[in-house]
């Protein structure tokens, strides 16, 4: 049975819930939504383990980094709090350091596509970087290192998709989970660090972040479960 799928609606239904609350700037709906959607995914996650082809070290790996993002959930409530900030990317970097380390171990590095895609990420760093740099004053070293962290985890998200151990379902569960991820952190860049701050055409943190971050945070979840049959 595709156990993995039963929590699902329950996880999209916290989503809803989610971006509702961070709309209406509703911290105490925030504050329990945030993390509950994590728990389900982690359940997921977990849920992995009873499909036939379950790969146990790639799923913990995955749990680890759900773990991180679990603490970093219940620090990042108030986003206009620079100490919580600070905190988030402390965490953060952790939860998406481990996620392309999984990608890594499991799919391997493949030349030429992978050093493509490292550049690409290089040159998409630099520009965000630039971009920033003014705002970011006294969190430049921080905002630098997470900021090289995310552009891995989105390089190495897209190399599953020429992994011969990664199945094609996974490949675009993971590459699109990552894009969501990196998408909703640099839209938070761009409102919170730019100086002066961006145009108006600029979509609203609070409108597309929860979506893109629970979001992602849900597809790589349920790529646990999906290894192809050896």
């Amino acid at each position: 049975m595709l156990y993995h799928l039963i929590p699902v609606p329950l996880a999209l239904i916290g989503i809803a819930v989610y971006f509702w609350a961070r709309k209406e700037n509703n911290l105490k709906v925030v504050a329990v939504v945030q993390p509950l959607i994590t728990v389900v995914v982690m359940i997921i996650a977990a849920l992995g383990l009873l499909t036939p082809a379950a790969n146990v070290g790639y799923t913990v790996l995955i749990l680890a980094s759900l773990l991180f993002a679990l603490i970093g959930d219940i620090n990042n409530v108030d986003m206009t709090d620079e100490k919580t900030v600070m905190i988030g990317l402390i965490l953060f970097v952790f939860a998406y350091t481990i996620y392309p380390v999984a990608f890594t171990i499991y799919g391997g590095f493949i030349v030429p596509q992978d050093l493509i895609g490292i550049g690409i990420s290089v040159v998409l760093y630099a520009m965000l970087i630039s971009y920033c740099w003014r705002g970011l004053a006294g969190m430049r070293i921080a905002g630098m290192v997470y900021g090289l962290v995310l552009f891995f985890l989105l390089s190495r998200a897209v190399s599953t998709c020429f992994s011969d151990v990664f199945s094609q379902v996974q490949a675009i569960l993971i590459t699109a989970g990552a894009a969501m991820i990196v998408l909703g952190d640099v839209q938070f860049a761009m409102e919170t660090f730019r100086k002066p701050p961006p145009p108006k055409f600029v979509i609203d943190l609070k409108i597309i972040g929860p979506i893109l971050y629970a979001g992602g945070q849900l597809l790589i979840g349920l790529s646990t479960s999906y290894f192809p049959a050896v």
